[in-house]
């Protein structure tokens, strides 16, 4: 056991090349998938629907910049204030532990400012679409339907309202991430941790490669047992049976697929583009 890791800062440009990289590949496939699936339900509509590729294709790397730069550069800047990630490795490979309280608050953070960021984006931005949404309704006769639209967002800009949504946001994200964290903890003291290969480059710990299968089990176990915990809260809100087990299997196979694809998007990705580079300290 080499003990915990501390993980101070993360290097933005690497970790925002990554992620847009490996966001587009997901979005190529997810397009192309999307449009197969279109053109079966109603070949009529194949030649429009290939237009979506392009569009989820540019939105998905204009998105993930701006994301990913924001999450790396909020997380260096929280964790000059705020307790850090601690990560224990063993053999500098498996991920045996992480931190569950630091983890959970510096994420929970992170994702509250970026929800604080967009409502002041949108501040600005809204009213104009949301205008112009209405006056289209207007025009072509959907009066119930354009009023409805606008008592709605009347409700989602009130203050109080507002106030919730920052709030649930930061205790919703605590809440999840923390489970997560707990469940790969007990998953990892069985020596299922995921597994990387690590390097020192430029002063900072590279990841040079990731290990698919253990990652895919840890996403899959992971997102399997969160799935079931919504499914349960689901169920007793008035769901059904059939419905919990069908989520619990989706959520389960579909961590496990995006497991196996990440691992294997950035095991392809990091040689070319360059691989992700944390500023690790040992305790």
């Amino acid at each position: 056991m080499s003990g915990f890791k501390e993980l101070k800062s993360v290097d933005l440009a690497s970790y925002t090349i990554i992620s847009t990289a490996i966001a587009v590949l997901f979005s190529i496939i997810s397009s192309i998938v999307l449009v197969i699936a279109i053109g079966i339900a109603s070949p009529q509509a194949m030649s429009g629907a290939i237009f979506i590729i392009s569009t989820l294709i540019v939105g998905t790397l204009m998105y993930t910049v701006y994301n990913a730069f924001c999450q790396g550069y909020l997380y260096n800047i929280l964790t000059q204030k705020l307790n850090s990630i601690k990560i224990a490795f063993r053999d500098d490979k498996e991920i045996v532990k992480v931190s569950t309280i630091e983890t959970a608050i510096v994420i929970s953070m992170i994702t509250t400012i970026q929800v604080i960021l967009l409502y002041l984006v949108s501040v600005f931005l809204f009213p104009l679409l949301l205008n112009s949404l209405i006056q289209t309704l207007m025009y072509s006769g959907q009066q119930l339907m354009a009023f409805s639209i606008y008592q709605f967002m009347m409700l989602l800009s009130q203050p109080v309202t507002i106030a919730m949504i920052i709030f649930g946001t930061f205790v919703i994200t605590f809440v999840f991430v923390l489970l997560g964290c707990y469940i790969y903890n007990i998953l990892a003291g069985t020596g299922r941790g995921a597994i990387v290969n690590l390097s020192n480059e430029d002063n900072m710990t590279a990841i040079d490669s990731i290990d698919v299968l253990k990652l895919a089990i840890v996403f899959a176990v992971v997102g399997g047992v969160l799935n079931l915990i919504l499914a349960l809260i689901t169920l007793i809100s008035g769901g059904d049976v059939m419905t919990l087990i069908i989520n619990v299997i989706v959520g389960f196979v579909g961590a496990f697929v995006n497991g196996v694809l990440m691992a294997i998007f950035y095991n392809f990705l990091a040689p070319k583009l360059g691989k992700l580079k944390l500023e690790l300290i040992d305790q």
